[in-house]
């Protein structure tokens, strides 16, 4: 059963909201942001996992005959094939899910370390406030549905890993990541060479010759933050430039990858601390108040 027609069988009541979308670049990853005062769903099963946080209140649920319940601030992990329903408690309950199928677990665990293997989760629900954050910054930054496939896919690669590798119930440990000094200026050199247009990860890594994975781990190490860090990082500094010449503020945002100028004006103001007009006036006044040198 997908999670469509788990919500269809009883659907939500009054007071109720679900929001459920697929992911095409994701194998058509199920997604679903959720709030439930009333609604309870039958019990029921996943040819896929199921993996998500709760954001708020409590979800009492029973799991291959077992009473659990997961709190905000927990993530919940369940295996494909796994009898369960799901209700809320007295003060009801948010969540933020997954639906990943095992071929997306096994490409991302291939790519950091060398198997191709799929996780199995042997506890449901757990503490783990890295992985909280890194599953719900994934899931807001789909849902907000900005064109962005290189913090997509980092975002993915990172949260799925870290959840099968720290909780999946897998032998071995990841290589060591070694030191990568001329593919990290190759990757750079590529990011800077795109700041007007989107990226893929898979293309940064098959530009240089390394894994996805990898070329994370050596990429972070060599320069304190992720290519898609980077690739931001570039693009507001490029834009600082561009504001002090004659383009709009859209024609701005083009130029430096932005997919409009919504996402340009927040992703300026949160590497830079004013909006990119707020910028434009302070640094170069005369231009913006419409006057003329005599």
């Amino acid at each position: 059963m997908d999670q469509q027609s788990a919500l269809l069988e009883r659907p939500a009541g009054g007071g109720d909201f679900a929001r459920l979308w697929r992911e095409a670049r994701f194998d058509g990853m199920e997604c679903l942001n959720a709030r439930f005062q009333r609604h309870s769903y039958a019990p029921h099963m996943h040819d896929t996992y199921v993996v998500g946080v709760i954001t708020a209140g409590t979800e009492l649920f029973r799991c291959a005959g077992v009473d659990l319940a997961a709190h905000a601030g927990q993530v919940v992990a369940l295996n494909p094939g796994i009898l369960h329903d799901g209700r809320p408690a007295d003060d009801g309950f948010a969540y933020r899910m997954f639906y990943p199928s095992a071929s997306l677990f096994e490409g991302a665990l291939e790519e950091a370390t060398g198997r191709r293997v799929a996780p199995h989760f042997g506890v449901t629900v757990f503490d783990d406030p890295a992985l909280f954050a890194a599953i719900g910054s994934l899931h807001r930054g789909l849902e907000g549905r900005v064109s962005d496939p290189l913090r997509a896919d980092t975002d993915a690669l990172r949260a799925f890993t870290l959840l099968a590798l720290r909780h999946g119930d897998l032998t071995g440990r990841l290589p060591a990541a070694g030191r990568e000094p001329a593919a990290v200026r190759r990757a750079r050199e590529y990011l800077d060479a795109h700041l007007d247009s989107p990226v893929e990860l898979a293309d940064l890594a098959g530009a240089i010759g390394l894994s996805r994975f990898h070329l994370l781990r050596v990429f972070r190490a060599a320069v304190g933050t992720t290519p898609h860090g980077y690739l931001t990082d570039r693009r507001v500094a490029h834009a600082k430039r561009l504001l002090a010449g004659p383009l709009t503020l859209a024609e701005v945002a083009l130029s430096c990858g932005f997919c409009d100028q919504a996402h340009f004006n927040r992703v300026f103001k949160g590497r830079v601390g004013v909006a990119p007009g707020q910028y434009r006036r302070g640094s170069n006044p005369v231009q913006d108040t419409g006057s003329a040198a005599a």
